[in-house]
């Protein structure tokens, strides 16, 4: 879809048809950067009553990226939703920002106790994304290995682990089982 379809499709945000308006959502996003010009729209769409809707709006500011920043403050208001969708997309989306959403941290973090896994999961994946450190005691060790190996489980293996190592993953694992065997070193 062409970015010339921005304006015309920031109008479909208010039609009256729920069809249309959602479908408008899903366009900007898949315009991404190109639709930055649709952001405060999105923004507004944060706030409105259909959770499709909104779960839409922080889809398609994510696929915004970067350009999406001025979204910050409402995509972290949206990490409160009573919708399990609407604070997964939302994290998605701060996650895409990247570093600039880091006045989300905070409220990522809180966001790691939330009982829908899906809503953790993407906490976690959008604070790897905004602040590496902060997300490094979130990961479970299964995705610390990936990281420092490089190594992904295939399917039907079970649990083997398969791939090439990574410079220095030695090093790492070594110091997690340290940390791991003598916690009160860590002081």
């Amino acid at each position: 879809m062409a970015p010339t379809a921005v304006p015309e499709l920031i109008k479909a945000l208010k039609d009256e048809d729920w069809q249309v308006r959602n479908q408008a959502a899903v366009a900007l996003g898949d315009i991404g950067r190109e639709a930055k010009a649709a952001v405060p729209a999105l923004i507004d769409v944060l706030q409105a009553e259909d959770k499709y809707f909104r779960s839409h709006g922080a889809t398609a500011l994510g696929k915004i990226g970067r350009e999406a920043r001025a979204a910050v403050p409402a995509l972290t208001k949206a990490l409160k939703d009573n919708d399990e969708d609407v604070r997964r997309d939302a994290a998605t989306a701060l996650g895409h920002i990247g570093p600039e959403a880091k006045a989300a941290v905070p409220d990522l973090v809180a966001l790691l106790k939330d009982e829908r896994r899906p809503v953790r999961k993407q906490a976690v994946r959008a604070l790897q994304a905004i602040d590496p450190e902060v997300a490094a005691p979130h990961l479970t060790f299964r995705s610390r290995l990936r990281r420092w190996f490089g190594w992904r489980t295939s399917p039907g293996t079970k649990g083997e682990w398969s791939g090439q190592v990574k410079k220095g993953a030695t090093s790492q694992l070594l110091l997690h089982r340290h940390r791991r065997d003598n916690p009160r070193e860590l002081t």
